[in-house]
């Protein structure tokens, strides 16, 4: 019989990662915690590393991050390896479970479009208010969490309603993203892959409800449309943090993240 893990969250994070509503959909796994939790979940507002780290050296066997800006994380995964403790990083378009290691055809057709791209075009769209820096950091960790590698980045572009980066990717073709901040379309981000024949689209929703993100594929040999999968990047987030608490087996998102924090460490040299 499955022991659900006691779950502690302080208010920013219980706000922005929905986490009440989470543990609630997850009642074998996680249920809310009276006294000293087994997880916690910490905002991943400016110096998360520093409250995750001691978290980690209070004994907890697991901590969400929910959307966490950009900030170095070497010191932090040590600390997490030698503890024993998994961090899961509850990213808001990066974490959807359309990209998870799993879904091998999505990644798979993202694969065979950045081997034959000509351009690389995504567009990350938020709320009036949102911080264009945390706008820009969710973006790029969208963007490579569909295995884009991305290099010469620089801002030609920033204002208070978004901005403008172009670089290039391995081969030599061009990428630009662009993020806008508006009430007139909700939260998304879309990553479209130009190809010499074709082209492939992943649109990711808000992680704030069970949307499912949209891929599509269009190659010489037809188009294809991918399964839908109705589970937020929150939600997510949890399962992995539970899975990988069982298993024990380490998560890779810190060491992720670190490739992250340099592209975005690049556009303010």
């Amino acid at each position: 019989m499955t022991t659900p893990l006691l779950v502690h969250a302080g208010p920013d994070a219980e706000q922005a990662g929905s986490v009440g509503a989470v543990v609630a959909s997850l009642p074998v796994s996680f249920a809310p915690a009276d006294g000293q939790p087994d997880v916690v979940a910490v905002a991943g507002v400016t110096g998360w590393t520093i409250s995750v780290t001691a978290a980690v050296r209070s004994g907890v066997r697991g901590v969400v991050v929910v959307d966490p800006v950009a900030e170095e994380t070497a010191a932090l995964a040590a600390a997490a390896a030698e503890a024993g403790t998994t961090v899961v990083l509850d990213q808001v378009w990066a974490g959807n479970p359309a990209l998870a290691q799993s879904r091998a055809a999505v990644r798979t057709a993202m694969a065979d479009a950045l081997a034959d791209a000509v351009l690389l075009d995504s567009v990350a769209w938020g709320a009036p208010g949102t911080d264009p820096e945390l706008l820009l950091t969710r973006h790029l960790a969208a963007v490579l969490a569909c295995g884009v590698e991305l290099a010469g980045l620089r801002v030609i572009q920033r204002n208070a309603n978004g901005y403008t980066v172009i670089g290039s990717l391995p081969g030599g073709a061009p990428a630009a993203l662009q993020g806008i901040t508006t009430s007139s379309v909700p939260a998304t981000a879309t990553v479209s892959i130009l190809t010499s024949s074709g082209r492939a689209d992943i649109t990711l929703p808000d992680a704030s409800a069970g949307w499912p993100a949209e891929v599509r594929s269009v190659t010489s040999d037809g188009a294809a449309s991918f399964p839908t999968i109705y589970e937020s990047s929150h939600r997510h987030s949890w399962r992995r943090l539970r899975a990988a608490v069982d298993s024990g087996s380490a998560e890779a998102d810190l060491d992720q993240f670190a490739a992250l924090t340099a592209l975005v460490g690049q556009l303010h040299d």
